[in-house]
C-alpha cells in the first residue's frame, strides 16, 4: 500500500546545492525545485530532464535566460505570489499526477481478437463486479470503514500536521452526502483514491468502500442534464504503451480503472494534457478525450457536474464513476495541432460484450445488501488469494455473530486453510442445534459443508465424506435434485476420494458435479472451468493422457475468456498441459505451456516463490530434452 503515499518534495536553495544531492536517494520522488542564483542557469540543462523534476519556479528578476525550459513554470520576485503560484499549480498537478499508466480494461464486444487481448474481457468483467460489490453495501458493513481508513491514514501521516489535520476534519466533519466535495475540493482523498484504483490496491480499495459508496450515490442524485446529447473532454499525459494500447482497441470498449474527471470546456484539455506531458515525463504525449454522452441513457454509470464542489470552479467538471464504459471511436493525430493526440469516446453501457450473460448471472449472485464476505469471495474468484483473505478475516470480525441462541450464518468467511479450531465447534454446535429443527434446510447443509472442509484439510478423510455426505443428503431430500450447491458437494466428495486415490468414485462424483453446472451456469462460468480442470486432473493420475488433455484444454479455453488477467489458475492449468505433453514426449508444446505458466505467475509472485522454481527447473528440463532430441536426429 505504501506506494500510494509517494510524495512530492520541495527543495529550495542553489542548483549546484541540488546537484551535490544523491538522487538515488530521491528516484521514487517527485520533485519541485525553487532556485533564486542567477548562475544556477548552467545548471538548468542537466537538472531540467531529469525525471524526478516536475517543476521549476524561479525567485529572480532575469526573465530572459530562463524561457527556453519548459519545466520553469514561474519567474517571481514577489515571494507571496512565488507562494500562492506553486499552491495552486500543485492541486492542479496532483488533480492528475495520476493520469501516466494504466487508464483503464478493454474488452472486444465480439471476443478476444488475439492472443493478447484473451484475458481482457474477463479483467474487464471482474472489476466491474468488485466495484458492484462495494456498492451493494449494507450500513452495518460500511460503519467500520471510515474508522478503519482514519487509523491507518493516521500512521501514514503521522508526521505531516497539515494532512493531519485534514484527517482530524475527516474524523469529525464528515457526511456522506459532501462526498464530491471531499473528492474535488483539493483533500489527499482523491489522489489516493486514484492511485489504489489504477495500481488495483484492493485492499487498500475496501478499506475506502464508504467513500466509494457515498461517491456513487451522490453522483446519481446528482445527475442532472438539460441537454441530451453532451460532448466533454479530459486532457492527460500518456506514454507509447498506453497509447498503442489504445490505437490497437479501436471500436473496442473500455472500463475505465478509476474516478474520471473530465471538462465541458476543450481549451482546460488541452492544458492539462500540455502540462502533464511536460511535467511528468519527457517522453509523454499530450492526449485529450472527447467524450459523447448522452445523458438519458439507463444503463451507464452516473455522472455528475461539480463545478460548484471543485476547487477550480471555472473549469466546469463533470465526474464518471469509476468503472465507467467508453467505446473507443477514433485515435489520430488532432488535425488543429498535431503535437496532441486526439482520442474520441461515445459512453456506453454493460450490454454489448459476450460476457453480458455471464455477467447478469454473477451480479444476481450477490446480495442484494453486500458485506465483506461478499466482497472476499468476488476476490477470491479473481485469484487474488491473499487480498480475499483480509475480507473475510474482517467479515468474520464483524459479522460471524450468535446472539440470545439465535442462529449465525453458516460461516461463510471459511475457506479451506484460513481454519480456526473454534470455526469446527462452533459450526458442528450450530450443526446439532439445527438439525433438531426442521427449519433452513441450505443453512444446515452450509454447517456439514464447513465442517467437512475442516476434516478435509486435517487430512481426516472419512470424516470428511461423512459430513458431505450429510449435507448432499439433506439437499436432495428437500430440494430439486439439480441445484448449484448440490454440485458444490459433489465436487467436494469427488476431492476427498481422490485424496484417497479412489479415482474412478472421484470422476463419478466429479462428472456429476460438471453436469449439473453445464445445465444451470452461463457458458464458460469459472466454476465449469475448474471442473473440466479437475476431471483432467483425474485421468492424469490414471495416465489417461488424451482425455486429461481435452478436459485441460476445455477448461484453458473457458478461463482465456472469462478469468481475471493473469490469474493463477489459468497458469495452473497451463502447467497441468505442460506436464501431459511431457510425458507423450512432446517436448516443444510442453515448453510452451511451461513457458506461458512462468509467464503469468512471475507477475505476482517472488523471485524465490517455489511454484515459480519448479516451472523454470520444467522449462529447463524441456529445452535440454529439446537439444538432446535434436541431437540424436542430427547423428
Amino acid at each position: 500500500m505504501s506506494k500510494i503515499f509517494d510524495e512530492y518534495v520541495i527543495i529550495v536553495g542553489s542548483m549546484a546545492t541540488y546537484v551535490r544531492l544523491n538522487l538515488s536517494l530521491v528516484y521514487q520522488t517527485l520533485i519541485i525545485l525553487i532556485i533564486s542564483n542567477n548562475r544556477d542557469y548552467e545548471f538548468l540543462r542537466y537538472i531540467h530532464d531529469q525525471i524526478q523534476v516536475v517543476a521549476i519556479y524561479i525567485y529572480s528578476k532575469d526573465n530572459e535566460v530562463y524561457k527556453q525550459y519548459p519545466k520553469i513554470k514561474a519567474i517571481l520576485t514577489n515571494p507571496t505570489d512565488l507562494v500562492k503560484k506553486i499552491d495552486i499549480d500543485q492541486k492542479k498537478r496532483q488533480e492528475v499526477e495520476d493520469s501516466i499508466g494504466s487508464i483503464g480494461s478493454f474488452y472486444n464486444p465480439e471476443g478476444p481478437s488475439s492472443k493478447a487481448l484473451e484475458n481482457e474481457n474477463g479483467d474487464f468483467m471482474w472489476f466491474q463486479l468488485f466495484i458492484e460489490s462495494l456498492l451493494r453495501m449494507s450500513k452495518e458493513a460500511l460503519r467500520p470503514s471510515r474508522h478503519e481508513f482514519i487509523e491507518f491514514i493516521r500512521q501514514q501521516y503521522r508526521d505531516d500536521a497539515a494532512k493531519l489535520r485534514t484527517v482530524d476534519d475527516l474524523e469529525s466533519k464528515y457526511q456522506a452526502n459532501q462526498a464530491i466535495r471531499w473528492y474535488t475540493g483539493g483533500s489527499f482523498l482523491h489522489s489516493i483514491l486514484n492511485k489504489a484504483f489504477r495500481q488495483q490496491d484492493y485492499v487498500f480499495l475496501f478499506t475506502l468502500r464508504f467513500f466509494i459508496h457515498d461517491l456513487f450515490y451522490s453522483l446519481v442524485e446528482r445527475k442532472q442534464f438539460d441537454q441530451t446529447i453532451i460532448t466533454l473532454y479530459r486532457g492527460q499525459a500518456m506514454n507509447a504503451e498506453e497509447l498503442n494500447n489504445l490505437i490497437k482497441n479501436q471500436g473496442n470498449f473500455i472500463s475505465m480503472n478509476s474516478f474520471l474527471s473530465t471538462s465541458r470546456n476543450r481549451s482546460v484539455a488541452r492544458f492539462y494534457a500540455e502540462t502533464n506531458a511536460i511535467s511528468n515525463n519527457v517522453k509523454c504525449r499530450p492526449v485529450v478525450f472527447e467524450i459523447e454522452v448522452n445523458t438519458t441513457r439507463a444503463d451507464i454509470k452516473p455522472f455528475a457536474d461539480v463545478r460548484w464542489d471543485s476547487q477550480f470552479s471555472d473549469e466546469d467538471e463533470v465526474l464518471f464513476m469509476a468503472g465507467s464504459i467508453f467505446r473507443i471511436v477514433t485515435v489520430q493525430n488532432d488535425f488543429e495541432d498535431d503535437r496532441f493526440w486526439l482520442i474520441k469516446l461515445v459512453l456506453c453501457g454493460e450490454e454489448d460484450n459476450q460476457l453480458k450473460e455471464l455477467f447478469k448471472y454473477l451480479k444476481a449472485q450477490l446480495d442484494d445488501e453486500t458485506d465483506m464476505g461478499s466482497v472476499g469471495k468476488v476476490l477470491l474468484d479473481m485469484g487474488k488469494n491473499e487480498q480475499s483473505g483480509i475480507a473475510f478475516e474482517i467479515d468474520r470480525q464483524h459479522t460471524i455473530v450468535r446472539t440470545n441462541g439465535e442462529f449465525g450464518r453458516p460461516l461463510e468467511g471459511y475457506t479451506p486453510g484460513m481454519y480456526y479450531p473454534e470455526i469446527l465447534q462452533e459450526a458442528q454446535e450450530l450443526a446439532e442445534k439445527l438439525s433438531a429443527t426442521n427449519d433452513d434446510r441450505r443453512l444446515l447443509a452450509g454447517y456439514y459443508n464447513v465442517i467437512g472442509s475442516i476434516y478435509k484439510d486435517y487430512q481426516q478423510y472419512d470424516n470428511a465424506l461423512e459430513n458431505y455426505s450429510k449435507g448432499l443428503d439433506v439437499l436432495l431430500k428437500f430440494y430439486h435434485q439439480d441445484d448449484l450447491e448440490i454440485a458444490m458437494f459433489h465436487e467436494f466428495i469427488s476431492q476427498t476420494y481422490e485424496k484417497q486415490d479412489k479415482i474412478q468414485l472421484a470422476i463419478d462424483s466429479s462428472k456429476e458435479c460438471l453436469r449439473i453446472r453445464q445445465k444451470l451456469l452461463p457458458e464458460s462460468h469459472p466454476t465449469i472451468a475448474e471442473t473440466f480442470h479437475n476431471l483432467g486432473e483425474l485421468y492424469n493420475a490414471v495416465d489417461d493422457f488424451d482425455k486429461a488433455l481435452d478436459m485441460y484444454e476445455k477448461a484453458l479455453k473457458m478461463k482465456l475468456f472469462s478469468s481475471s488477467l493473469n490469474h493463477p489458475s489459468t497458469a495452473t492449468t497451463y502447467q497441468s498441459i505442460g506436464w501431459v505433453y511431457e510425458q507423450i514426449n512432446e517436448f516443444l508444446l510442453a515448453l510452451n505451456n511451461y513457458t506461458a505458466a512462468f509467464e503469468i505467475l512471475r507477475v505476482p509472485c517472488p523471485s524465490n516463490d517455489e511454484s515459480l522454481l519448479q516451472l523454470q527447473e520444467n522449462i529447463d528440463n524441456m529445452k535440454r530434452a529439446i537439444a538432446a532430441s535434436s541431437d540424436s536426429h542430427s547423428g
